[in-house]
């Protein structure tokens, strides 16, 4: 019979349970504790503590073993006291004992020493926390990690700055093509660029003032040439009669 199951199964449900001729085991709220043996975090649980007392008594055990095993209270006392004759018997020869299920019982300068087993408690509090490794978290603390980090870093922040300088750039040159007025200006010699593209410029005849002192002399002139002209005209030859 695997006495240690028993007593841990009566632990769980009740809390604490009394050995006879050995001691009491008690189930205790344990903090979060640093486990140097494989290097992890212990999150908060319950553990196994025993006050070891070779004269008490009790029954409770007993009536719980028979009523699981569905046997007399009687014959479990008589397994119980040969189970506890066993541990001390083993304790005393090689000052540790290692109980299956519970612990540890160690003699260090004639003194009792128990290392409890940790247990997954069911309190709320505790509900839902796990071990943590050290080795874990250093692992994941690498140097190529944070190089990573920081080159997406650096990456998203020269997008940011591009997108950042194209939107003015792209802004400015939708107005400068769909209000060129309002950025420029209007255009001052548009009318007379295009008048000097379509238009020939036709040069007015040059007219010839005369005055009325010439109109005379220019007349006198024209009259003289009249006379001399018939003046010089030849007479005419009448045939002679024969």
């Amino acid at each position: 019979m695997n006495i240690s199951a028993y007593i841990l199964d009566y632990l769980k449900q009740f809390g604490t349970v009394t050995v006879p001729g050995f001691g009491v085991f008690s189930l205790e709220n344990s903090k979060a504790i640093i486990n140097s043996e494989n290097g992890s975090i212990l999150p908060p649980s319950s553990q196994i503590t025993f006050n070891p007392d070779y004269e008490v008594q009790s029954d409770e055990l007993a009536g719980f073993i028979s009523t699981q095993k569905q046997v007399t209270s009687e014959s479990i006392k008589g397994e119980l006291m040969v189970q506890t004759d066993f541990w001390k018997k083993k304790l005393q020869a090689d000052q540790i004992l290692e109980i299956q299920n519970l612990g540890t019982i160690s003699i260090i300068e004639g003194k009792f020493q128990f290392k409890g087993k940790r247990l997954e408690s069911d309190h709320p509090d505790f509900y839902g926390l796990e071990e943590i490794r050290i080795s874990d978290i250093k692992n994941t603390d690498k140097p190529y990690i944070l190089e990573n980090s920081e080159n997406d870093y650096k990456f998203n922040t020269s997008i940011l700055w591009v997108f950042l300088l194209i939107i003015p750039v792209l802004g400015l040159l939708y107005l400068a093509y769909t209000q060129q007025e309002l950025l420029f200006g209007k255009k001052s010699f548009d009318n007379v660029t295009v008048q000097t593209k379509t238009r020939r410029i036709v040069k007015d005849p040059v007219k010839i003032k005369i005055d009325s002192a010439q109109i005379k002399i220019l007349d006198s002139l024209k009259k003289d040439s009249l006379i001399k002209a018939a003046g010089s005209k030849p007479k005419s030859v009448h045939p002679k009669n024969h």
